[in-house]
């Protein structure tokens, strides 16, 4: 408590008591997402897809509690990202519900970032207890956003294959109208070409490997990062599902256990939105979001071509 109590030292007395209760608030908050951060604790999904943790720090999906006005204590149901054969609730008491707008917000339902702890388990639902929660604040560490980024949505952490500096010679050539020659394009294929683009060596494939390729060779906007690449061949040649992924996303799962700054998901087809939104609710967790990308089969086309590898994609067994 020591780091708390010097924190809470600094701020001015002679402020607003409304502002005073807001800045000490904030303390609180700080350190427990540092907290957070630094033992580990897994985002909800995590947990719904490991079946281990008792604490959680995400941002979720909250429906709408309509007693959220007028009883002491209610609960909010939580929609999670992804597959999942639990359901999830809060519970909470009114009196600690520290803002109007929050108060809204739970009645209306929202997404909201919350630190949880599990109570019970009440036959298939997982009941927690806030420690906080209330709207997304992101914040980055880059000069460029920090006093930017608070005003953005988690969309803030979403790149496009554009974006990263090894890929940039797509914006050279035409973006395919058609993906039908993708399903020629063997995982393998892509994986190769992927590798001699970012100027990395292949690694053999083992059981035990928490995504398809890694990498510390690549660059966002003009700054090296690192990323793990998810990548799904056309096997199955229709737009990916949650059911490509795995019993309970466990391959989202195993993806976000790299220590990466960037996650990617491949496919040789379209993408969906909820697979969209379960890599976002992976990535973009309160005090440690991670940035996320997804290729889809134009954009891994795309890619192919601008580099001249479609071919020695095609042909790779």
């Amino acid at each position: 408590m020591k780091i708390v109590d010097e924190m809470l030292k600094s701020i001015p007395q002679d402020l607003p008591e409304g502002l005073r209760e807001v800045r000490i608030d904030h303390v609180y908050n700080s350190v427990l997402l540092k907290f957070c951060e630094l033992l580990g604790i897994k985002t909800l999904g995590q947990i719904l897809s490991s079946g281990q943790g008792h604490m959680f720090c995400s941002t979720e999906t909250f429906l709408p509690c309509p007693e959220v006005y007028d009883a002491e204590r209610v609960f909010s149901q939580v929609q999670p990202a992804g597959e999942t054969s639990f359901s999830v609730r809060i519970e909470y008491s009114t009196k600690h519900i520290r803002s109007d707008t929050l108060r809204m917000e739970l009645h209306q339902g929202a997404l909201l970032s919350i630190v949880a702890m599990f109570v019970r388990k009440d036959g298939d639902c997982l009941v927690f207890r806030p420690l906080v929660m209330g709207a997304p604040w992101l914040h980055s560490q880059d000069p460029a956003w920090i006093d930017k980024v608070m005003w953005w949505n988690q969309d803030f952490y979403e790149n496009f294959i554009e974006d990263f500096d090894e890929f940039a010679r797509i914006r050279e050539v035409p973006k395919p109208d058609s993906i039908d020659i993708m399903r020629h394009v063997p995982e393998r294929g892509f994986k190769m070409s992927l590798a001699r683009i970012l100027g990395d060596r292949i690694t053999k494939d083992w059981g035990g490997e928490q995504s398809d390729h890694y990498t510390s060779n690549i660059h966002l906007n003009g700054r090296r990062t690192t990323a793990a690449f998810l990548l799904k061949g056309p096997a199955k040649f229709s737009p990916m599902t949650l059911n490509h992924l795995g019993k309970n996303n466990d391959q989202i799962y195993r993806l976000a256990q790299e220590p990466s700054e960037v996650l990617f998901i491949q496919h040789s087809h379209d993408i969906t939105p909820p697979v969209r939104a379960t890599l976002r609710a992976f990535a973009v967790q309160p005090g440690k979001p991670r940035r996320y990308c997804l290729i889809d089969g134009r954009d891994s086309l795309w890619l192919l071509n601008a580099y001249g590898l479609l071919d020695d994609a095609m042909t790779t067994v």
